[in-house]
């Protein structure tokens, strides 16, 4: 990852890519609350940001290799190997949800510099937050009122794979940055928890946009923590849990599992909130991403250059859901 920022959108300069790629199933049925709640776009309709964003549709980065390249990009959820529509922003991460988004992003030059992009709809800019460090993971809540942003302020290095990393709170309307999980306390076991060093990184947001999972590394160890914003708290969970993932119905945890330090090694995993039982996914291979629901049945993440789906349960076998596209964002209109 690594472009240069762009400051505004020319929406009539959209640049249209035809892919090649896999047919999405159908949404599944438990996201909705009648099977005709989504909006299905007029197939005869011109493609343009507008017609894609009144139904179910994804952003994510495009890294298809040319004069888009890391540009923001839409697509159509029920056509994600069809047509796809650029953006003038260029993003290392993207998410968006309710109307608001954020933008990871870098200038480089003699020295790099880093910067959390705020925006609404139309993709511009409304305001740029200078990180402290390269960008990681990104996410805004599902009613659009908070982001966040994680980067890591140290690259890693051989002896040393797991950078620092923080973790900054951002109001989308304001633009301000609302808290550092630094700064609020830690409890394990109702202890609160004095390691000298402590990394946070990978938000997920409840509903309410006040509660959040998210991860934290202290003593040699990871683990799943869960957030208040407005008590500044954090309790440890569970160990072994990185860039946890809450599921749109509010129930599981997807996360990546630490199995092995050397590498690291990750695995794909499914935590369910309520039983505590613990679901291996079926994609075996070693990925580092913070992964995203396609609905309640499957989930979506970055592999190389493109975005897979695999099952939440553990059944099938992973499978390709987007060519040359990675950090996306699955998006319901309002």
């Amino acid at each position: 990852m690594g472009a240069l920022f762009l400051a505004a959108l020319g929406v009539g300069a959209v640049v249209w890519v035809l892919l090649g790629g896999l047919p999405a199933a159908a949404p599944s049925p438990s996201t909705l609350a009648t099977p005709t709640a989504r909006v299905t776009r007029d197939p005869l309709e011109p493609l343009t940001i507008p017609s894609i964003q009144r139904g179910p549709h994804l952003i994510f980065q495009n890294v298809i290799r040319g004069d888009d390249y890391a540009k923001t990009s839409l697509v159509p959820l029920d056509s994600p190997g069809g047509m796809r529509l650029t953006t003038g922003l260029i993003c290392e991460r993207v998410h968006f949800a309710a109307g608001h988004g954020i933008c990871l992003t870098a200038e480089h030059g003699a020295e790099s510099h880093y910067f959390a992009a705020l925006f609404g709809a139309d993709f511009v800019p409304t305001s740029r937050v200078p990180l402290d460090g390269a960008p990681t993971f990104a996410r805004v809540s599902p009613d659009g009122r908070m982001a966040a942003a994680s980067f890591q302020t140290s690259p890693p290095e051989e002896e040393a794979p797991f950078a620092p990393s923080e973790t900054w709170l951002l109001d989308t309307q304001s633009g301000q940055v609302v808290a550092d999980l630094a700064d609020f306390q830690l409890l394990r076991d109702s202890v609160q928890v004095t390691e000298p060093e402590v990394d946070y990184w990978g938000v997920t947001f409840k509903r309410d946009s006040n509660g959040f999972y998210a991860s934290v590394r202290f003593g040699g160890n990871i683990y799943l923590v869960e957030g208040n914003i407005a008590a500044k708290r954090l309790v440890v969970l569970n160990g072994g849990l990185s860039a946890p993932s809450l599921s749109p119905d509010g129930t599981r945890v997807a996360y990546a599992s630490l199995v092995s330090s050397i590498g690291p090694t990750w695995r794909f995993h499914v935590l369910d909130l309520t039983s505590m039982v613990d679901t291996a996914l079926s994609e075996t291979r070693s990925i580092d991403d913070q992964m995203e629901w396609l609905d309640n049945d499957e989930l979506l993440y970055g592999l190389a250059t493109d975005v897979w789906r695999v099952a939440a349960d553990g059944s099938g076998q992973p499978s390709p859901f987007l060519f040359g596209g990675l950090s996306p964002a699955v998006v319901e209109p309002l």
